[in-house]
């Protein structure tokens, strides 16, 4: 059995938001990418942060078109958070048949999403292995429901 480390614990234990970030390519293919690393950090203007592997198709969507939509998933959606956590390329199969909406970016907003909002890239920082953008939320609506955490799934992604 592998030896616990106490600081990958402690950060195994934050309760993290899922939702799946929306994206477009920059020939107008839609994507989208489970995240849980992501926080409102401004209330003006309304800046929103989400992290993204540095590897990650969604980082060369964001990078190409400056925009991206954050669809909050609801409780009882792992299997809908497991949809979009292999690693992929855009397009309409990426979104597994999954009906969407899209707003003023063009990115893609799940029907089934709790809250959505849509955001314009103002700064970025790549601190470690993640990139971290930082949006200006332009529009979002409620949907029906609760929203779900990482942990409702039973699911990591920390430490």
């Amino acid at each position: 059995m592998a030896e616990s480390d106490p600081a990958s614990d402690a950060l195994c234990d934050v309760v993290y938001g899922l939702a799946v970030v929306g994206t477009v390519s920059a020939d107008g293919e839609p994507n989208g990418m489970t995240a849980n690393w992501m926080s409102q950090v401004s209330f003006d203007p309304r800046i929103f942060a989400v992290a993204i592997q540095d590897t990650a198709h969604t980082r060369k969507n964001i990078d190409e078109t400056g925009v991206f939509s954050i669809s909050v998933l609801p409780e009882g959606s792992k299997d809908l958070s497991l949809k979009f956590t292999a690693k992929s390329t855009s397009g309409e199969g990426r979104l597994e048949g999954e009906p969407v909406t899209t707003y003023e970016t063009g990115t893609p907003v799940l029907d089934a999403a709790t809250a959505w909002f849509e955001c314009k890239v103002v700064s970025s920082s790549q601190p470690g292995d993640h990139v971290v953008y930082f949006g200006e939320v332009i529009g979002g609506g409620m949907g029906e429901g609760t929203a779900t955490t990482l942990r409702d799934t039973g699911m990591s992604y920390a430490g």
